[in-house]
């Protein structure tokens, strides 16, 4: 998985507010002012007040116990303390003289000069520069190379602004002595002490770049919010976008889910919503340990909406055989110009389909649908395939697939900013795998109204001559000769199916032979065209899989229900076609109906 920023906020953070769902977790810009604060500042003193005095008295000539006692006005225990302090640090000594007199008080040379220095000086204006964070209302320890300038963090679409507690410029009562304090550095706090606060410039064209995490009321759908400030949780900050009403001053709303998806019913270890975000919460180490492992290990588990954008940009690094993406919508946010870079990147060593859909007034960018054409014509294993209904949400790699209600080529510059729960299904087996790209490709394909680019070889014969459908590069150009010309005159392909689809009509009885089985159903020829018995319309019972009822090569007996002619489909009917009075049967033929009860006899 991919270990960038946004996906590991969302994993510390999910489980922060109970009985919520995480939605999202977005970039945002905390709003900020950079002050210039002029203050008065005194000097500090390494020496203590009775120090420091002791050594200004033996300066001036005091140099007895009894006399600095006098002059300092202090008792016994401050003098002896203040004596002993210098002691300690050799700055005076305090020895008998030679004649043996009264012991006196006298300056060493490191005590002279700090003697000379202990001098009371007066308190000096000056001006320091702080970071006023405009959301929590505080002076904070920013430095001032971590912010972005205004013009720069407004352009950029994807980030959300959030608002300030208020639009009122920061005054001198704003600002107090202890927190002016902590943001100096650590040399400066040591070698000064402020005394007060003159005045403040303000300018407020600062952001702080943070993560927003919007949440969902499992019961209400409200929406709330969290802030993750430099890779930590921020109390204040939610509890400051809490009292200003931020959901609805940026506008933000949660709804239902549009397209639910089909939940996987395969087998295998599954894990829940609570077990996914339980283990999240205990195992979120960089080196896949704990919840991590026992998130790997499983074969069906819950994947929230936080997670698919990592897990988009991890199929785009990891995949070596194969990628395939369906999405309904496809948009220059998510699809950007270096985004479709690494797809075609990808696709010089790997299969990779891009399925959308349903039609060009969809909310589709045409700049990064064309962009996306542009590539896949010059890429040797690159499609992208428009279908006519909505398509499923599947993003399908070499081990793994995600069954979804998310859209993953626009779940970015949504500009009305409403939020889904679109979670979904991460299924982790590689047969599981294998028969989800199969059967979901070979639909995509039998539903495509426009192909550009290369499909995979293995169902490139799924697609009508109507789709703009690129050839593999080893195929050379016609030569323009006289055969060439001469085979010109002939029908093509195409005519000769459009031919065909004009002689087939809903309720005819029509025979061919079985050409390909595939977990939905079954394809018949009826010579230029084939048409498809869906595996609903095989027998009167429930079917399984189509190898139950029909085998390759057997010839079956089919009723039309339905003719395409534009998107040249045939739909068929095996059951319908038993029920109906059977036409006389070819010698030594045996129906499919009789064949299966034989079967199941034995």
């Amino acid at each position: 998985m991919s270990r960038d920023i946004f996906a590991d906020a969302a994993r510390r953070h999910a489980h922060a507010l109970p009985g919520h769902t995480l939605l999202a977790a977005e970039p945002c810009a905390i709003p900020a002012s950079v002050l210039t604060v002029d203050v008065l500042v005194e000097q500090s003193e390494d020496l203590e007040a009775g120090q420091k005095y002791t050594l200004r008295a033996l300066l001036g000539g005091i140099d007895t116990v009894e006399d600095l006692q006098l002059f300092l006005g202090l008792d016994d225990g401050d003098t002896g303390r203040a004596v002993a302090g210098l002691l300690l640090a050799e700055y005076i000594t305090y020895q008998p003289p030679a004649d043996g007199g009264l012991r006196r008080l006298q300056l060493l040379p490191a005590g002279q000069e700090a003697a000379r220095d202990a001098q009371l000086r007066r308190p000096m204006p000056t001006t320091i520069p702080v970071v006023y964070d405009r959301l929590t209302g505080t002076v904070t320890d920013w430095r001032r190379n971590s912010l972005r300038r205004s013009n720069l963090t407004k352009g950029d679409p994807g980030r959300l602004l959030l608002p300030p507690a208020s639009s009122m410029p920061i005054r001198t009562v704003d600002l107090s002595i202890a927190a002016l304090t902590s943001t100096l550095d650590r040399r400066s706090r040591d070698g000064a002490r402020l005394l007060g606060i003159s005045g403040v410039t303000e300018n407020r064209n600062f952001y702080h770049d943070a993560i927003l995490l919007v949440f969902s009321d499992d019961e209400t759908r409200q929406i709330r919010l969290g802030v993750d400030v430099d890779g930590k949780w921020s109390e204040p900050h939610t509890a400051a976008l809490e009292s200003i009403g931020a959901v609805e001053r940026l506008r933000l709303s949660a709804a239902p889910v549009e397209h639910p998806h089909a939940p996987v019913t395969d087998p295998g270890e599954r894990l829940s919503r609570a077990d996914v975000l339980a283990l999240q919460a205990a195992g979120d180490d960089p080196d896949g340990d704990g919840g991590n492992a026992a998130l790997n290990r499983a074969v069906i588990r819950w994947l929230g909406v936080y997670e698919h954008p990592a897990w988009l940009e991890a199929a785009l690094a990891s995949s070596r055989r194969r990628l395939l993406i369906s999405s309904p919508q496809i948009r220059t946010a998510v699809a950007s110009s270096r985004w479709i870079g690494v797809l075609a990147k990808l696709a010089r060593t790997a299969d990779v389909t891009i399925v959308w859909g349903p039609g060009d007034d969809d909310g589709t960018d045409q700049e990064a649908l064309d962009a996306l054409h542009a590539a896949a014509r010059k890429t040797n294993r690159l499609a992208v395939v428009r279908v006519a209904t909505v398509p499923a949400k599947m993003l399908i790699s070499d081990g793994y697939y995600i069954t979804t209600n998310f859209n993953w080529l626009s779940f970015r510059g949504e500009p009305s900013r409403i939020y889904r729960r679109d979670d979904g299904e991460l299924v982790q087996d590689q047969a599981l795998t294998d028969r989800a790209y199969d059967t979901y490709l070979t639909e995509a394909c039998a539903n495509a109204v426009e192909v550009v680019g290369t499909l995979p070889a293995e169902v490139r014969a799924e697609v009508g001559p109507g789709s703009d459908a690129t050839a593999p590069n080893h195929i050379s150009p016609s030569s323009g000769n006289g055969r060439e010309a001469r085979r010109s005159t002939a029908p093509s392909k195409a005519e000769r199916r459009r031919v065909a689809l004009s002689k087939l009509a809903a309720g005819q009885t029509v025979a061919g032979p079985v050409k390909r089985l595939t977990p939905f159903g079954a394809f018949v020829t009826l010579g230029e065209i084939d048409g498809l018995i869906h595996i609903s319309q095989m027998a009167h019972h429930r079917v399984e899989h189509p190898s139950e009822v029909v085998n390759v090569g057997e010839t079956v007996t089919v009723q039309i229900l339905d003719v395409d002619i534009a998107r040249e489909r045939v739909s068929l009917s095996l059951k319908a076609a038993t029920s109906a009075s059977p036409e006389p049967s070819r010698p030594g033929s045996e129906s499919p109906t009789s064949r299966w009860k034989t079967r199941r006899s034995r």
